[in-house]
């Protein structure tokens, strides 16, 4: 029986240190007509003062009913005249204080010296979001002709909307006729753009091309300047830029060349029928200052229709138009696609 009773003492008086220090531990709020709310200061607004409570939930609370405030946990106030304090508030005899993270202490005023409070923003950068899609094209003809073609496509960005973005792509063309290899190409690129608005922002991109049915031992494109992203939604993605770029071409047979430029490019991504069919067109161009004839262009353009999570057909038209083209090679290369994909 002794046990017992010592057993349920000693569980009284836990349960009671445990209610005394949450409660210590506990914001207080103060108000005019005496009222003492306690709980978890979440936030103050221009007139409101938002409070977490055990008992009711979230309160708002008009600013001016409240006399007193105590935090014990720290968040950011930005006081009237613009400075920022990270720290704990006490209200005291003495007046209003605010208690910075390094123990320093701030005499203000009042309470309506304070302007704002809120969560102290994390330090650590905002975690990127993915998407992308990656797509095969594949075709076997046999008969008078035997032909084999096969085309690998990939592009994937990881975004923190309004703050950066990265953008990596890479494809592969391969075709083979009567037992030759007729066509080869590879490319990548990469690409950071810096949001300095929800909408302008400045970017950095890298691009390398190898096909040596182009004479292109390997092609490579610098580029720096700004974009306007109009729409970024699922539904619609429109962005516009514009910059300078450094062009370098070594060739297989022909003179080496490089030169300095101007570069765009045009990216449109929509989706209709609530995403049954979507549109796509990524349009690139680079002019060179030396000459007129350097100019490239490429441009993408296709449509997809969703089959089964994730898994979509593509139909997509390529075009890769150089004004002066290597000797003996064409300024136009066309390509039609068929095929799968993936996206995430």
């Amino acid at each position: 029986m002794k046990n017992v009773q010592r057993k349920g003492f000693l569980f009284l008086l836990a349960s009671g240190l445990l209610l005394a220090t949450l409660a210590a531990s506990a914001d207080v709020v103060l108000l005019d007509n005496g009222d003492r709310i306690s709980g978890e200061v979440v936030a103050k607004s221009a007139d409101k003062l938002v409070i977490e409570t055990a008992w009711a939930g979230r309160l708002e609370l008009s600013w001016s009913k409240v006399v007193a405030v105590t935090t014990e946990g720290p968040l950011l106030f930005r006081l009237r005249d613009g400075v920022e304090i990270r720290g704990t508030l006490r209200s005291e005899d003495g007046g209003v204080v605010l208690v910075d993270q390094d123990g320093g202490r701030h005499p203000v005023a009042s309470l309506a010296a304070i302007a704002e409070a809120g969560a102290i923003p994390s330090e650590l950068p905002p975690p990127l979001e993915w998407r992308g899609h990656a797509n095969l094209a594949a075709q076997a003809v046999r008969g008078n002709t035997d032909t084999d073609a096969l085309s690998l496509d990939t592009r994937v960005v990881g975004e923190a909307k309004g703050i950066r973005r990265y953008t990596l792509a890479a494809a592969l063309n391969k075709e083979r006729s009567a037992g030759s290899l007729t066509k080869e190409q590879y490319l990548l690129g990469g690409k950071y753009d810096h949001f300095f608005s929800p909408r302008w922002f400045g970017y950095v991109s890298a691009d390398f091309e190898k096909d040596k049915f182009k004479d292109l031992d390997l092609r490579s494109i610098f580029s720096a300047g700004s974009g306007y992203q109009f729409f970024d939604t699922d539904e619609l993605r429109v962005s516009l830029e514009g910059g300078l770029a450094y062009t370098d071409e070594d060739f297989i047979v022909n003179d080496d060349d490089s030169y300095a430029g101007l570069q765009w490019a045009l990216n449109w991504e929509q989706a209709f029928f609530d995403k049954r069919l979507a549109f796509f067109h990524r349009h690139q161009g680079n002019q060179g200052l030396d000459a007129a004839d350097n100019l490239l262009i490429r441009a993408q353009t296709g449509v997809t229709v969703p089959i089964l999570d994730g898994l979509r057909a593509v139909a997509e038209y390529d075009i890769d138009w150089d004004r002066s083209p290597p000797d003996n090679t064409d300024s136009t290369d066309s390509t039609y696609k068929l095929g799968l994909g993936y996206t995430w």
